[in-house]
């Protein structure tokens, strides 16, 4: 492997009309990501890891179509107030989780456990989870959301955040537009829930522009390119992608999907995604399958700005 920098006018981007940010469809996304990574998975290094991430993908597809997520019902003053002050409704620290996530998390682990193909130390897991009452499982969900991390089993920790993913995307769907405020006052949290992005991407259809991938309900939202994604700077902005190479020789330079964005003030950085270079190219499943890349930026000083939910290090 090898680290190649960039130049930035390779990303500049056209003027258009600017959609300020765009809520989760009501098809989930969770079928077409387990394909892309059934797709990066074979002779990865990482193939079994991005073969569970599919299992996972595919679980949550089935939780979704076979279990209703049904938004509480709240005062219209309450939508108002969120987006007249710019808070995301669905925020995961003041949202009153409904037990219904306990219920997609138990469906999913049902589906994960009939896959005769699951490693046993996976179905360890999946076993203890399953277990686990309901006040062990709410302080694991709120443990998560928080980001603090330090005391987390990062074993469960994916199962349990697919499982949160699936519930706050489902509540993110059924949110009006009106009741979203403005996405550029706190632009690293999503407008939807408040959660970090995962990675950007430059989104089809919207001619170049580039928008944040929020990490739990999927939402996005635009971000200008060539600034950075945490603290907002622009004028020492740096990308970075990886070339393979065969027997010590480059291959044929290809463009590659994924990129990282890095900023020489902060030294926090984020993966952008260009699905124009990869067909089927999905946020979570190529930010995963190009794990190389984190670690070339860390070792060049960089810290990165946002969780994937489906991967915890450590």
């Amino acid at each position: 492997m090898s680290l190649r920098i960039l130049p930035q006018d390779q990303l500049a981007q056209s003027s258009t009309t600017i959609v300020p940010f765009f809520l989760p469809e009501s098809t989930p996304p969770y079928a077409a990501r387990a394909n892309r990574f059934n797709e990066l998975a074979p002779g990865h290094a990482l193939e079994a890891y991005l073969r569970l991430c599919a299992a996972i993908s595919h679980a949550q597809a089935a939780a979704a179509s076979e279990v209703d997520v049904a938004a509480p019902v709240r005062e219209q003053r309450y939508w108002d107030q969120c987006a007249l002050h710019d808070l995301p409704p669905l925020g995961t620290e003041g949202w009153p989780r409904d037990p219904v996530w306990r219920t997609l998390l138990a469906h999913l682990l049902a589906t994960l456990a009939a896959d005769p193909a699951l490693p046993a130390e996976t179905r360890t897991v999946l076993d203890r989870l399953a277990a686990c009452d309901a006040d062990g499982l709410e302080r694991r969900a709120t443990q998560l959301l928080s980001g603090d991390w330090s005391g987390l089993d990062r074993a469960e920790a994916p199962f349990v955040a697919a499982a949160l993913q699936v519930y706050f995307n489902r509540l993110a769907a059924q949110l009006s537009p009106l009741q979203v405020g403005n996405p550029y006052v706190h632009a690293h949290g999503c407008p939807a829930c408040g959660a970090a992005p995962t990675a950007s991407r430059i989104r089809p259809g919207a001619d170049g522009l580039r928008y944040l991938h929020c990490s739990l309900c999927e939402t996005e939202w635009h971000k200008v390119r060539s600034s950075c994604t945490q603290c907002g700077g622009t004028h020492d902005i740096g990308y970075w992608s990886l070339e393979t190479e065969d027997d010590g020789r480059p291959t044929e330079r290809q463009q590659p999907p994924m990129r990282a964005e890095g900023c020489g003030d902060c030294h926090a950085y984020l993966k952008m995604l260009d699905p124009g270079r990869a067909q089927n190219g999905d946020v979570l499943a190529d930010d995963i399958a190009t794990l190389t890349l984190d670690l070339a930026m860390d070792e060049k000083g960089f810290e990165r700005a946002g969780p994937n939910l489906l991967f915890f290090p450590g």
